[in-house]
């Protein structure tokens, strides 16, 4: 249910120098945020969770953990967690209406502080019943940015374990009235088969007609066609008007709750999937409608596999792809830019660093490629419009989130019109 107890971590030493000295290079943050940034990542990451909105009881299990917040505060201001005071669950005030909710308290210790147990069987309860998601709070935005509606046919390219699938689906029964079937779709794919029987089992909870689950590589996904009308020689090709591409990635972003990632990151893993994100991003856009939404993200704080990754499938579109502006969406989410400049490090020496790719020795060109340095014209394809999410601005993992927009043709009323003549 995502609520039961688990061994914890052992204890691990939550230092990188490393990672950390390429984040500080690369300038993530301003020099005066660094030591907050750094000390937020090394707390543990408060447990989240969302309520569905399409749920008949919604408005009733938020106004209850409203009206039990005073209860659960006299209980909690008598414990603490890894020196810290608990507080009872609080809404996070970015997310709409009050859906999204967080507190400082471990799944584990949930469960074993004394006078919880009813709190914890209820959190169990809905969760099963599939009125509440345990995600984590950064993994809630990208869903948010691709403004579906219930007429949408939307692509997940890779969508395991299905959190944000889930949400997807609640989008688009948002508006429809109880026992109504939307008109729109959610088609969720994942490369890995057990991936996706996970993500089918987590999907039984909202219990949607409107899922297809598919397993296949994101980045080879097959166009589909629809049948061609009378007369016709053939089909129109199928596409989507909101694809979301949450992409495999190094996984840097999620420190607080992985702690292995202080032990076993590295500059190499950020080149070596930055390919294979230019490739499932770009194939997100052809499968994409005109005028269709895409949005990016990673959970992920290198530029290499976030800004360098837009910024060269941008160029592979060019004049028929831009990167939209965000920022007066989610207005209370706290965030920074995207980056305009950074630099790629050689990953087995890590005192060289490269601020072009006319600085690649020959020997590594065919691992260190040109589209992971920063552009020159990073200014003109608003690189800065990327939403970057860090630890230490509202107690939260890193992510990185941008919103792309497939700009119509301006030929393509001209171009169907021979078509049509030619029928």
């Amino acid at each position: 249910t995502g609520w039961d107890a688990r061994s914890s971590w052992p204890a691990a030493e939550k230092t990188s120098p490393s990672m950390e000295s390429y984040y500080q290079m690369q300038n993530i943050v301003p020099e005066s945020e660094w030591v907050d940034f750094l000390a937020a990542c090394r707390t543990p990451l408060p447990t989240t969770f969302r309520i569905s909105p399409t749920c008949t009881f919604a408005d009733e299990i938020r106004d209850k953990l409203k009206a039990r917040q005073t209860e659960l505060q006299a209980i909690m201001t008598q414990s603490e967690e890894d020196g810290e005071k608990l507080y009872p669950p609080q809404p996070m005030e970015w997310y709409p209406d009050q859906l999204a909710w967080f507190m400082n308290l471990s799944k584990k210790n949930l469960k074993k502080t004394p006078g919880l147990e009813s709190f914890h069987k209820y959190l169990v309860a809905e969760t099963e019943s599939g009125n509440i998601t345990r995600q984590e709070a950064v993994s809630m935005i990208p869903p948010l940015f691709l403004d579906v509606e219930p007429h949408h046919h939307v692509l997940d390219m890779c969508a395991a374990p299905g959190s944000k699938t889930s949400q997807l689906l609640e989008f688009i029964h948002a508006k429809v009235t109880s026992g109504g079937v939307p008109a729109g779709i959610v088609l969720a794919n994942d490369a890995d088969q057990d991936r996706c029987m996970m993500l089918i089992h987590q999907m039984k909870r909202i219990n949607s007609p409107s899922l297809l689950v598919l397993n296949h590589d994101a980045e080879k996904l097959p166009m589909l066609w629809l049948p061609a009308e009378s007369g016709k020689p053939r089909g129109t090709p199928y596409r989507f008007d909101r694809v979301l591409a949450d992409v495999p990635c190094s996984g840097d972003g999620t420190m607080r709750k992985n702690v292995d990632v202080w032990k076993k990151w590295s500059p190499g893993q950020g080149q070596g999937l930055h390919a294979l994100q230019a490739r499932i991003l770009t194939r997100g856009v052809e499968l994409a409608t005109e005028d269709g939404t895409i949005v990016y993200s990673t959970c992920s704080m290198n530029p290499i596999e976030n800004e360098a990754v837009v910024a060269s499938v941008l160029k592979a579109f060019a004049g028929t792809l831009e990167l939209v502006d965000v920022s007066s969406e989610l207005p209370l989410l706290k965030r920074s830019p995207g980056l305009l400049k950074w630099q790629v490090r050689d990953k087995r020496d890590e005192t060289v660093w490269w601020s072009t790719y006319d600085e690649v020795p020959d020997r590594l060109r065919q691992v260190v490629t040109p589209s992971m340095f920063a552009p020159a014209n990073a200014a003109d394809l608003h690189l800065e419009r990327c939403v970057r999410v860090y630890p230490h601005q509202q107690n939260t993992g890193a992510f990185f989130i941008c919103k792309l927009r497939k700009i119509p043709k301006p030929d393509s009323a001209a171009a169907a019109a021979p078509e049509a003549a030619a029928a």
